[in-house]
């Protein structure tokens, strides 16, 4: 066995002297960096008698990565431990894109294009596997090494709007839609928006329900836009007196019903709510979602409400929110449509139908369409 001992500036710059010294079969042995940060050691050896040696670390595997993810890593910390300049962040910053696209995606060749891609993704909210992956998929459809920036996001948001439309559903114009969600979310908001739509947009006969009687004045609250609506309201806490209320509302184009918010961890309200909607008429439920919470509260609460059957998901409070990445976060994870997205308080405006196209182009550019 051959064993050479080098002493070099960078990881790419060993790989170039033992392929040339060693050959492809190479191995490394170790690698650190030297005192001071000012380059590293690398033991690479060579099997020249058939001795067994290990194929982890040799030059022409893919494992020879693992070992360049862990010199990221020193140089991460090293960094770490320094007060320096604004531009060794920026290096820093690269080389987590670097690492993460390896660790997670294991995609190779990642162009700078590409790199400014993931880096957008991430910080526009969307999770580190997630970009990861997204990032892999466009370098598939892309040549090799492009270092158009715009055409690669082009391509990003093609493939979110491709991998959303599966699951996507318009809107449809069903007689009964029930809103339910976390306290807070913007449910009773939402409905008068929609109500204010059906009402004078579209000419409909609305009714209006109410299930929710734990919340002080959210009855009162929702008198207040009846009246000024001219829609007629009715409170419905429970299953019989929704089947009475809908005999009562049996003339109207669209009936929409509120239901009380409580926290997504009580069990107890989640089952309460699926039976009080269980009922022999139709419901098309959407689970309305305040993108002001944290990603993990959005897809945490996503799974809980999932008992109640919801068919699709309303995001609310986007005037408020810096970025949107959390909204593709959720709806991979939930496999729903998105029906609308809200933007302001005001009724009716500031609610709007959503297409994928336009839910690719607000998680990628970050901007309320």
């Amino acid at each position: 066995m051959q064993i050479k001992r080098y002493e070099v500036a960078s990881i790419s710059q060993a790989m170039a002297k033992i392929r040339d010294d060693l050959g492809p079969d190479a191995i490394v042995l170790s690698s650190t960096r030297l005192e001071g940060g000012c380059g590293i050691e690398v033991v690479a050896a060579r099997d020249d008698v058939g001795d067994a040696v290990p194929r982890q670390g040799r030059i022409g595997s893919p494992d020879i990565f693992s070992m360049f993810v862990s010199e990221l890593d020193q140089l991460k910390a090293l960094i770490s431990n320094r007060d320096i300049s604004a531009q060794l962040k920026e290096v820093r910053e690269a080389m987590d894109t670097v690492s993460d696209i390896l660790g997670i995606g294991g995609t190779r060749g990642v162009s700078p294009a590409l790199s400014r891609v993931y880096r957008r993704l991430v910080s526009n909210g969307i999770s580190k596997q997630r970009a990861a992956g997204l990032v892999k998929e466009a370098k598939k459809r892309l040549p090799e090494q492009p270092g158009d920036y715009d055409s690669a996001l082009t391509v990003v948001r093609d493939i979110i709007s491709q991998s959303i439309a599966p699951s996507y559903r318009k809107p449809g114009k069903k007689r009964i839609v029930a809103f339910v969600g976390p306290a807070g979310s913007g449910k009773t908001t939402t409905l008068a928006k929609l109500a204010a739509g059906y009402r004078f947009e579209e000419g409909l006969n609305v009714g209006i329900v109410t299930m929710d009687t734990y919340k002080v004045g959210a009855v009162a609250q929702l008198r207040k836009y009846s009246d000024i609506l001219d829609i007629p309201i009715e409170i419905a806490p429970g299953l019989t007196d929704l089947r009475r209320v809908m005999k009562k509302f049996s003339d109207r184009d669209m009936v929409l019903i509120d239901t009380p918010g409580k926290s997504r961890r009580d069990g107890e309200h989640l089952l309460r709510l699926k039976e009080s909607l269980a009922a022999e008429f139709p419901i098309e439920t959407n689970l309305v979602l305040s993108t002001t919470a944290s990603q993990e509260y959005l897809i945490d609460t996503a799974q809980r409400f999932g008992v109640t059957g919801y068919d699709s998901i309303i995001f609310t409070k986007l005037d408020e929110s810096d970025s949107f990445g959390s909204i593709y976060n959720v709806i991979d994870q939930a496999s729903k449509p998105v029906s609308y997205v809200t933007d302001g308080q005001n009724v009716p405006r500031d609610i709007s139908r959503i297409t994928p196209e336009k839910l690719a182009e607000m998680v990628v550019d970050g901007l309320v369409q």
